[in-house]
């Protein structure tokens, strides 16, 4: 960590965040496909997958290698390929009535038995009882598979982790031949999805390691450097109204275009117990479109949050979805609101439409970032005006 007092490099951090980014590191949104369905934490789906990879006779073709890999960690080795080529594999298994094992594999040497938690814990004498249970096999195997290495009740009993799963699964991808039909490539991706949710569910990337190195060793540094953007777009805020106050003079815009300065209140409607909170807009209108005493019925305009006193964080911030700035029609007069709304599919807090985020991301080549990023904004805003001051025109109009 850099000494205190000493200034980080900021053009090493840049580079390397930009290194972990090409490499993947993404948020944490889903990729695979249990977690787009919603079933990642789901015990019976990982319980249904892991049984149909354990299965030599299935589709995805990786034979009894991930079967043998299990046996061997139980302490079962040297066991021959034929002898477990034929396994019956079976699901949610009563016996003795009123004990149900989640997944029993029989083979020719020996009858495996997983109990499956991925985020549970063991029931009551849960293994004792199974372990009871299938104790009169010629040779009962016991797995307490679990997602953090939990220790099972019954010593009979050999924990394994998923983690674990994981590793021998991606070997017996890495050593299975080629499939040799569409059906078994097909099968092939679905492990490796499947490969793809243990491993993110156990962060085992290496790439997570390099992320975690970085913020470990620079975090204050980077929380220095939040708390700097968002003072530099505090300042875009402020500056923005005196660029196109210049536009404007310059009558690129039209002679009759002011530049407003409106703040509001919003009310969340999704969650309307909570209290209101301050925003700004920025508003470019045609004086046809004030009322009498000089406010806008309608305006493109620039939104924004402002910090309310005494908070310490930052009321714009690009990387939260509540905190980030936007343009749009600003649209105070409810009569101009509806007669707006029907052609706009993006509606917010009965105040904006035609709602879009403001892209800000510091220009290439340098310079002063305020100006940059001031320039990027007046950018967007500009072609909003171009696209929607017609259909204000056409709303107040009318």
């Amino acid at each position: 960590m850099a000494a205190i007092g000493s200034h980080p490099d900021w053009g090493w951090l840049e580079r390397e965040l930009r290194r972990l980014g090409n490499a993947g590191l993404g948020g944490p949104g889903r990729a695979t496909a249990l977690e787009v369905l919603g079933l990642a934490d789901l015990e019976r789906h990982h319980q249904k997958v892991i049984a149909w990879l354990l299965d030599p006779s299935q589709p995805h073709q990786l034979g009894e290698r991930l079967l043998t890999s299990m046996l061997r960690r139980a302490g079962h080795r040297d066991l021959r390929a034929q002898a477990l080529a034929e396994a019956e594999v079976l699901q949610e298994v009563e016996q003795p009535p009123g004990t149900r094992a989640d997944i029993v594999i029989r083979t020719e040497v020996c009858t495996l038995v997983i109990e499956l938690k991925v985020h549970a814990t063991e029931g009551r004498r849960q293994t004792e009882r199974l372990a009871d249970g299938y104790a009169h096999e010629a040779t009962p195997v016991f797995v307490f598979l679990t997602l953090h290495g939990s220790l099972p009740l019954s010593e009979r009993f050999h924990p394994m982790t998923l983690s674990q799963l994981a590793e021998d699964l991606k070997a017996a991808l890495r050593s299975a031949p080629r499939p040799a039909s569409a059906d078994g490539h097909a099968a092939r991706t679905a492990a490796c999805d499947y490969l793809a949710t243990l491993q993110r569910m156990n962060r085992m990337t290496a790439l997570d390691d390099d992320a975690a190195r970085l913020w470990l060793t620079h975090g204050m540094a980077m929380k220095e450097a939040e708390a700097a953007s968002a003072r530099v777009l505090e300042r875009l805020t402020e500056a923005l109204p005196g660029r196109l106050e210049q536009i404007v003079a310059e009558l690129k815009l039209g002679a009759d275009v002011e530049v407003l300065q409106e703040p509001y209140a919003y009310q969340s409607e999704r969650r309307p117990g909570r209290p209101p909170y301050p925003e700004q807009a920025v508003v470019l209108a045609r004086r046809n479109w004030l009322t009498a005493d000089g406010r806008p019925r309608a305006g493109v305009g620039f939104g924004y949050r402002l910090r309310k006193a005494g908070e310490p964080e930052p009321a714009i911030d690009v990387f939260k979805t509540e905190l980030r700035p936007f343009i749009g029609i600003f649209v105070p007069d409810q009569a101009v609101y509806a007669a707006l709304s029907p052609l706009s599919g993006k509606a917010w807090a009965n105040r904006w439409l035609y709602l879009q985020y403001a892209e800000i991301a510091p220009p290439p080549g340098g310079g002063n970032l305020v100006e940059g990023l001031t320039e990027c904004v007046l950018d967007q805003l500009l072609a909003s005006w171009r696209e929607l001051s017609g259909r204000i025109d056409t709303a107040i109009c009318d």
